[in-house]
């Protein structure tokens, strides 16, 4: 365990430095929020913060500098080359990612770094929370915890530690090759994927490593991360046709889970107009239907389209 100092602060000499890498697009809005956080933490060694502009058509860039951050561009779209870029930069021998709509808590950095005192531990997933539910979209995503980081990190197949919470050594980061910059999402799974195998570890959780996180606010923007999301696991079948298969035993327990999901909106909505289903749960159906809907249906549009351009 890492040594502390009488104020509960990680000395200097404990902790390896670290680099925090933000990458960001379009993110002018939140960005001096994340940073202003990042500026007070209880992190007593110096540590460099690299902003990732990733081609942004805003002010990212200028507010990531008013804060002090070492801003870098990469032209190149997505998250995964925005962090490749950061940690090809970064002095630290820890790299730290959070992304640019987030809020770290005072302790984040700390809590996050503190297991790689231990040579053997290559990746840290931190624990994310979401801001206070206002829409139905939010209250959704909250009760379904779709970011819950413990349930990530213990699936059977492909745990993995959620992009938007992490740090890993870098070493080993370069050793894997980096971030895959063709995965728009799952990327985060494919990562851990490739740590985990390469060093035959296994993904230390940090608790207290709290960041608050700003879900997706409608329906729209909810079904849009849905569909994402399910190309995403198409792409981690595709790449790994020797670990994940899909036949016809999937496609069965599929099939039924998605009837019951489909037929449960109206069946709630039934019950509430005869008042023995409260309003929440029909609210939850109804986004979880919706969700079901749109990963799989991007899940299949990957996983098939991309199948038969190689068969």
């Amino acid at each position: 365990m890492a040594a502390e100092d009488r104020t509960g602060a990680v000395s200097m000499e404990a902790m390896p430095l670290v680099s925090v890498v933000v990458p960001a697009y379009n993110a002018a809005g939140s960005i001096g929020e994340t940073l202003n956080a990042l500026r007070r933490q209880a992190y007593r060694q110096p540590f460099e913060i690299i902003v990732v502009d990733n081609a942004s058509t805003d002010d990212t860039a200028a507010v990531a500098a008013s804060y002090g951050a070492t801003v870098l561009r990469e032209s190149k779209r997505g998250p995964s080359a925005a962090r490749n870029c950061g940690l090809r930069a970064a002095r630290g021998e820890i790299v730290a990612h959070l992304d640019a709509d987030t809020l770290p808590s005072r302790r984040w950095l700390r809590d996050i770094a503190e297991p790689f005192s231990d040579p053997n531990v290559r990746l840290v997933a931190g624990n994310t929370l979401c801001y206070p539910p206002k829409t139905a979209a939010e209250r959704y995503v909250q009760a379904s915890k779709l970011y819950d980081t413990e349930r990530a990190i213990k699936r059977e197949e492909f745990p993995f530690a959620p992009s938007l919470n992490l740090a890993v050594r870098r070493s080993a980061a370069l050793a894997v090759g980096g971030w895959d910059e063709d995965m728009p999402t799952g990327e985060d799974v494919d990562f851990s994927h490739r740590i985990l195998a390469r060093f035959a570890t296994k993904i230390a959780y940090a608790p207290g490593a709290v960041l608050y996180h700003h879900t997706r606010a409608d329906a729209g923007s909810l079904c849009k991360q849905a569909w994402t999301y399910g190309e995403g696991a198409g792409q981690i079948y595709l790449r790994y046709p020797d670990e994940l298969r899909w036949d016809a035993r999937k496609s069965v327990v599929l099939a039924v889970r998605l009837l019951d999901r489909c037929s449960r909106p109206p069946l709630c909505a039934l019950g509430r107009a005869l008042g023995i289903v409260p309003g929440e749960q029909l609210e939850f159906v109804r986004y979880q239907s919706l969700w079901d809907r749109h990963f799989w249906a991007g899940f299949f549009h990957m996983y098939l389209l991309r199948r038969r351009r190689f068969t």
